[in-house]
């Protein structure tokens, strides 16, 4: 049994238009348009924009190791580069989740917007 992804695409002649008087037909017909187009819950806010406080902080990067450096505050700065070296490859996967997040959510609100316009 093989599977295919359909898209499904909205005929702009299709969205109804709201006269003032038809709110509830016309709501009825726009929860589904939205909901075809995937992006109904971004309309009723359940999917938010993810807030730049939430944005992963890159790690501090530690000294630079020099040849002035007596041997024990280089390995102690050998030693911190590599809890950075750690903290950057957990800061990559979770920068790299956040953008992917503030990137699906971007375009499903900008479907979202270009239905409604």
């Amino acid at each position: 049994m093989s599977s295919s992804n359909k898209s499904t695409s909205i005929n702009v002649s299709d969205i109804p238009r709201f006269t003032g008087c038809n709110f509830q037909a016309w709501k009825d017909k726009m929860v589904g348009i939205f909901m075809i187009s995937k992006v109904y819950d971004v309309v009723k806010g359940d999917t938010t924009k993810p807030a730049e406080t939430q944005q992963p902080k890159m790690p501090t990067t530690p000294p630079v190791i020099t040849g002035e450096m007596s041997n024990a505050d280089a390995e102690k700065a050998t030693r911190y580069w590599t809890q950075f070296n750690i903290q950057m490859n957990y800061y990559n996967t979770q920068i790299a989740d956040f953008n992917r997040k503030m990137s699906t959510w971007t375009d499903r609100n900008s479907q979202a917007m270009g239905i409604f316009n």
